[in-house]
């Protein structure tokens, strides 16, 4: 995919470029070498979707009677205008109905306190209604039984991280837990919903999140452990993380964990955006609908992405990116980090794409650089622009040159290339994540206007470490119906175990390098339906075992398309691709070399590359048509060699397998009909009638 860049008077063709780092992912001798045979005939995609979790607010028991803090041993808290302090550590029970105030928790450091919520209802239009200033750690339960609500009436506001500025309605400087076996109901007109600035974990409660931005944050991690959770976010993100430091304890932070229950993730934006790392485990229920797959999402604009584009060569991985944007003759301004999201790349000139989300009413913007983990404050810019207009006809500033502290540039805009016009401006991802994402077990279904799972890649992290981009699914039943790319990996995207079926995507599975090592895989791609680019390694598809089947629609679409070279050693693979021979479009297609040393492939659609020297024997047959039904392929004394399901109509094909032998005879059944019948009399019976052509090129903004 291309995007462009429009320059006054200079017009530049730029193709996205997705790195990784040259040193992450599995080595390739790590990986199985042979296929388990399985038995894939009639395998069919599983497009069903569970019932969706019952609205906890329609059970609604609202408290009745005075509002009441009590700590254990029977002492009250009596309130100082609307304020409820809780300053000793202990077990705390709010019963009652506050319709205006606040329950603030001041505490010593170590302090370990349970707001234990046992109907009770708080409001607050003036600041967070539970708003913990310090303490150790906190545990917000709700009593069995019990239907409680935390309600945030300020006025909008896009987020800020001022130390003084607690903008959620549950708002913590410290570990935060939301636990117990009741309901607790908490809506966010203001921000957030749920936010703590350190590590944040969810257990068997009953929860519902609506909140104008993100539903829940923990700048340290999120871990979602058990219970019921409906989660709205009306312009922002589901689930947030935000740093990725070591912490004091040597754990990493950033991450987000699904480890069990049962959660559905309605946001304008990003499902889950993990700053480091995302791991779903356990017997868990993931349910993710972004943009207009979400029902709540069009309350509210979200802001668009403008684009910082950086030479790779003036790129300083010691500074912090940041934008100011600010109103001419206003006191006060804001401050926005710039983040990376790509790579960008015209010709043999590179770029970095470093993005961040334009924030309301704001008419300026000063693009700078400060030192690595430094606050901007105006004065300490290392190199910055000069006061730019923000120009909202345009999403990104391209730096031309830095002389000294001065940055100049031009403004520009990106287009999206053809195929996926309906995907977002702005990131909706599914799951998204600023260095790896692991699936262990669990059902997930995502519908998003964006990637379904996507993990970025190159970006030094505050630990020091680059970012690997890596995706890998180690089990689990995962469905993805995806504007752009179904799975995209900056680094790598591995396979090991599990069921995935992609329902529609412009690129299906798409990263630097792509394993297959084992499980049950679907995909649809209205572009290509596998797809390697080229990044920090050679691009590279490795079969080694499983079961993949691969449909793309007619046009210029390539079922498996590798900007290097296609590995298979096992497995079973059904290509099934509307193109036709010839050009840069087929079934199979690659810059490099197919080797094919064991499994079975079946390509069907135009004829690009098939398997090279060294590979098992191949059969290739341009022109024959093949119609919908059941197909049997049969060889020595009439055993079957394989066998597969078409549900539509499709023309040429070839045939690789380790089971087709010299000197044998074949016979291609449809419906008990005979279609095709040869004798393998070399490697390679027959020839593709068509032209041959390289492989496309993959990657896109954000």
């Amino acid at each position: 995919m291309k995007i462009t860049i429009l320059f006054t008077a200079l017009l530049l063709a730029f193709t996205l470029l997705f790195s990784c780092n040259t040193d992450t992912g599995i080595p390739a001798d790590t990986l199985p070498s042979n296929a388990v045979t399985v038995d894939y005939a009639g395998k069919t995609p599983n497009t069903g979707e569970a019932a969706a979790l019952s609205d906890p607010a329609n059970d609604a028991k609202l408290p009745e009677g005075d509002f009441t803090v009590t700590k254990k041993d029977g002492t009250e808290i009596q309130p100082a205008s609307g304020v409820y302090k809780i300053k000793e550590e202990g077990e705390y029970t709010l019963s009652g109905n506050l319709p205006e105030g606040c329950v603030t928790v001041e505490a010593d450091e170590n302090a370990k306190i349970k707001l234990l919520f046992d109907g009770a209802s708080v409001t607050s239009s003036t600041t967070a209604p539970i708003y913990i200033k310090t303490a150790s750690s906190v545990d917000i339960g709700s009593a069995p039984g019990s239907y409680n609500t935390v309600t945030d009436n300020r006025a909008a506001s896009e987020e800020s991280d001022g130390e003084d500025l607690p903008n959620g309605a549950i708002y913590a400087e410290c570990d935060l837990k939301i636990s117990g076996s009741g309901t607790l109901i908490v809506t966010a007109e203001h921000d957030n919903g749920i936010k703590t600035k350190d590590d944040l974990v969810i257990k068997d409660v009953t929860l519902k999140v609506t909140a104008y931005g993100n539903a829940l944050k923990g700048n340290d991690s999120v871990t979602v452990k058990s219970g019921e959770i409906i989660l709205i976010s009306k312009t922002g993100d589901g689930v947030k993380t935000k740093n990725t430091d070591i912490s004091e304890k040597g754990s990493q932070r950033g991450t987000v964990a699904i480890e069990g229950g049962k959660l559905e993730i309605y946001a304008k934006c990003d499902g889950i955006d993990a700053s480091y790392d995302v791991n779903v485990s356990g017997e868990c229920s993931l349910r993710i609908y972004t943009a207009d797959y979400s029902e709540h999402s069009g309350e509210a604009e979200a802001s668009e992405e403008l684009y910082l584009i950086v030479p790779r060569n003036t790129y300083k991985t010691t500074c912090d990116y940041y934008a100011y944007f600010y109103n001419v003759g206003e006191d006060g301004g804001k401050f926005v980090k710039l983040e990376y999201e790509t790579m960008v790349s015209s010709g043999r000139s590179q770029y970095y794409g470093l993005a961040c989300k334009i924030p309301s009413r704001y008419q300026s913007v000063i693009f700078g650089t400060v030192s690595s983990g430094a606050a901007p404050d105006g004065e300490n810019w290392i190199a910055k622009t000069d006061g730019e207009n923000v120009n909202t006809a345009m999403n990104g500033y391209l730096i031309r040159s830095v002389s000294s502290s001065a940055i100049s540039g031009d403004w520009v805009t990106l287009t999206k290339g053809s195929g996926n016009s309906s995907k977002t401006a702005y990131s909706s991802k599914g799951v998204k994540a600023g260095n790896a994402i692991s699936v262990n077990e669990g059902n997930i279904i995502i519908k998003c206007k964006d990637d379904g799972f996507h993990a970025n890649a190159d970006a030094t992290l505050d630990n020091g470490e680059k970012a690997a981009g890596n995706i890998t699914i180690n089990g689990g039943n995962i469905t993805v119906t995806a504007a752009d790319d179904g799975m995209h990996a900056d680094g790598e995207l591995t396979v090991n175990d599990g069921y995935i079926n992609v329902a529609e995507s412009h690129e299906g599975l798409e990263a630097n390098v792509i394993n297959i090592v084992g499980g049950t895989v679907f995909v649809y791609g209205g572009d290509d339906g596998l797809n390697a680019f080229k990044g920090g390694k050679a691009a590279m598809i490795n079969i080694y075992g499983g079961y993949l089947d691969v449909t793309t629609p007619s046009g210029d679409t390539d079922g498996i398309d590798s900007n290097g070279s296609i590995k298979m050693t096992g497995g079973f693979v059904l290509v099934k691709s509307g193109a036709q021979s010839g050009g840069m479009a087929g079934s199979v297609d690659c810059d490099g070399t197919v080797t094919v040393t064991g499994g079975a492939i079946v390509a069907l659609g135009g004829v690009c590359e098939t398997p090279g020297s060294g590979s098992v024997n191949t059969y290739i047959s341009s022109g024959t048509s093949f119609s919908s039904g059941s197909y049997v392929l049969t060889g020595k004394n009439g055993a079957e060699v394989l066998s597969f399901t078409l549900s539509s109509s499709y023309s040429s094909v070839w045939i690789a397998s380790d089971a087709i032998e010299l000197n044998s005879d074949y016979s291609l059944v449809r419906d008990g009909s005979e279609i095709l019948k040869w004798t393998q009399t070399s490697q390679t019976v027959g020839k593709s009638g068509g032209g041959w052509g390289p492989g496309g090129h993959g990657g896109r903004p954000r």
